[in-house]
């Protein structure tokens, strides 16, 4: 009754209003017809203002409401999206603060229990190398049309083992701290101590697992066994006619056992990994493999120097007769491809144009890039509720 009260007065009164604007002139009779029209509407308002209370009162505001709902349809969708909008942001927003700390500690957890397995890997596989050093080797058949590759004489080491030991630690240590000390990139430091550290020790098991399983006899193994010079053997004949010697060794036991560990070389494994694993970081860093250093000799030059000092260091063993030419050979292809195996670990190929940028690793990019948060379907809320997109 009220909408149809408020219709019929905007009706009259823009008729009103379309005469006085076509005459330029003011009707007091049509003044006088308006307020007696308005004046029966304004009684039945206040009669009507009196039972508010009343139910049949609270039944017509409902089906104004509804009349109203249906009537207008770009009000009923501006209410609509206002809502959709409010239950949108509810859900895409975070309801709570703990939650978003926790997910930023997760990577952070997970990164520091990675460096402790890493840690905890690498003192594994020293530990394991030692622990291979001390156990016997394989006792390998020597014929006797063969001896004549194990009777060289003894030499001290050219390149001793502690002071091997302490070069292949101490050069990538200095050469990355340079680098640290001129560029001040932590990222780049701890990756590279990641790399080369894990190259000396995975390359420690391959090298002594292959000495003690081959148990072939090096150069000078004849006087390892004989100091003396005076051979003491037994010789016998297998099941296919050639003739094998027994030694009876007179020489020190730990002697011995180290005269059945020449393959492969141990020197060339550790120098090949260690300054293999520098010429790839130098190289890398002054960008000599890939196009944007071609051209530039004494960058290449520079990267090779540290291959140089390896194979001087494998050529050795072959000068002082501790190992043949085969075991030198190997032991620097097991040091190469460890020390470029744990460099591909933490850098790029040293052929692509960004090698001088280490890798990211997962913890830390996990930090960077946060998995949001999914809802199921039962706790998502609708966008639109289907009583709001129906038009009556």
């Amino acid at each position: 009754m009220l909408k149809s009260h408020s219709v019929d007065s905007d009706l009259r009164s823009r008729k009103c209003g379309s005469q006085l604007n076509n005459n330029n002139t003011q009707d007091d009779d049509t003044l006088a017809w308006s307020d007696k029209a308005q004046a029966p509407r304004d009684t039945k308002t206040s009669n009507n203002q009196t039972n508010d209370n009343s139910p049949k009162h609270k039944m017509l505001i409902s089906n104004a409401t509804t009349k109203s709902h249906r009537s207008s349809p770009s009000e009923s969708i501006d209410e609509s999206l206002s809502i959709s909008n409010d239950k949108m942001w509810r859900n895409e927003l975070p309801q709570n603060d703990g939650d978003s700390s926790k997910q930023q500690d997760r990577p952070q957890g997970i990164s520091r229990l990675s460096n402790l397995v890493d840690i905890a890997l690498r003192i594994f596989l020293v530990i394991g190398f030692f622990k291979l050093e001390t156990m016997s080797a394989f006792q390998r058949q020597i014929h006797a049309e063969e001896l004549w590759l194990y009777k060289n004489p003894r030499r001290p080491d050219i390149v001793k083992a502690d002071e091997l030991l302490l070069s292949v630690i101490a050069v990538p240590f200095i050469v990355t701290c340079i680098y640290y000390l001129f560029t001040k990139d932590r990222k780049d430091f701890r990756s590279a101590s990641w790399a080369w550290t894990l190259a000396l020790c995975m390359n420690g098991i391959p090298t002594s697992l292959l000495k003690i399983t081959v148990g072939r006899p090096r150069p000078d193994f004849y006087y390892r066994c004989f100091p003396d010079g005076v051979m003491v053997l037994n010789e016998r004949t297998n099941s296919l006619g050639s003739s094998l010697l027994d030694f009876n060794c007179t020489g020190s036991l730990s002697d011995i056992n180290e005269g059945r560990k020449s393959f492969p070389s141990g020197h060339s494994s550790f120098a090949f990994a260690s300054f293999g694993f520098v010429a790839y970081y130098v190289g890398a860093k002054l960008h000599a493999f890939d196009p944007r250093g071609r051209g530039n000799t004494w960058r290449l030059y520079l990267a090779v120097v540290p291959l140089f000092v390896a194979a001087l260091v494998a050529v050795s063993r072959t000068c002082d007769y501790h190992h043949h030419w085969q075991d030198v050979t190997v032991g620097a292809l097991i040091g190469l491809f460890s020390g470029y195996y744990s460099y591909r670990q933490y850098y790029p190929s040293i052929f692509s144009p960004n090698a001088d940028r280490p890798l990211p690793r997962p913890p830390q990019h996990k930090e960077t890039f946060s998995k949001p948060e999914t809802l199921d379907d039962a706790s998502r809320a609708p966008l639109l509720d289907e009583e709001q997109t129906k038009w009556h």
